[in-house]
């Protein structure tokens, strides 16, 4: 007999673990205020500014992680605004090849790298690309940790985009569909990695 292999491709290809099954069960006892005013959402939303040590954070569920990528890009963008992003990254389609990133008119800025990963330099050269009237205004760049590729960006290079990202006003996004391989991958915490 063989064990089932191990899908990676997607956070959501496997069933949820039996502990988490086992707290949405015992959640779903009784009579609570709905829409985030119960006790199971403020203990959530609290272990997850616990996790990422920072008391002030909103923390906002969605159904996945697709889902949760495009609220976060669309509400960081204005129609003429631009997201920066590797020619590898999956905010360009999602695994059907169905465009992911949905927003209000805001377009992608891809820079091509050998491995997936996205450089200060990358960043810099389409931030200062052109800045007529005409091109849509970088406002955001996105990684993904690790990279579609499998690559994970270091603890430094993080740092380095982000401070790259400060200097010339953009946000910096993480999509986080493989985040906690990328932490058990550098040993690190997840409020080291943001």
């Amino acid at each position: 007999m063989t064990a089932d292999l191990q899908q990676f491709a997607s956070d959501n290809y496997a069933g949820i673990c039996p502990e988490a099954w086992a707290a949405m069960e015992t959640a779903n006892r009784g009579h609570v205020p709905a829409y985030g005013e119960d006790q199971w959402t403020q203990a959530a939303a609290d272990a997850f500014r616990a996790l990422f040590a920072k008391s002030d954070a909103e923390v906002f569920f969605a159904f996945n992680g697709t889902a949760a990528n495009s609220m976060a890009l669309a509400s960081l963008c204005q129609s003429y605004h631009s997201v920066i992003c590797s020619s590898y990254s999956h905010v360009e389609t999602d695994e059907c090849g169905a465009p992911e990133f949905f927003s209000n008119g805001s377009k992608l800025l891809v820079a091509t790298s050998a491995d997936g990963k996205l450089t200060p330099e990358l960043i810099e050269t389409l931030a200062k690309s052109r800045s007529d009237i005409h091109f849509p205004k970088p406002r955001v760049v996105t990684i993904t940790q690790p990279t579609e590729t499998g690559q994970v960006y270091s603890l430094d290079e993080i740092r380095a985009l982000s401070a790259t990202c400060r200097e010339l006003s953009l946000r910096l996004h993480m999509d986080g569909a493989r985040f906690a391989n990328a932490c058990a991958s550098l040993n690190c915490s997840p409020a080291d990695m943001t």
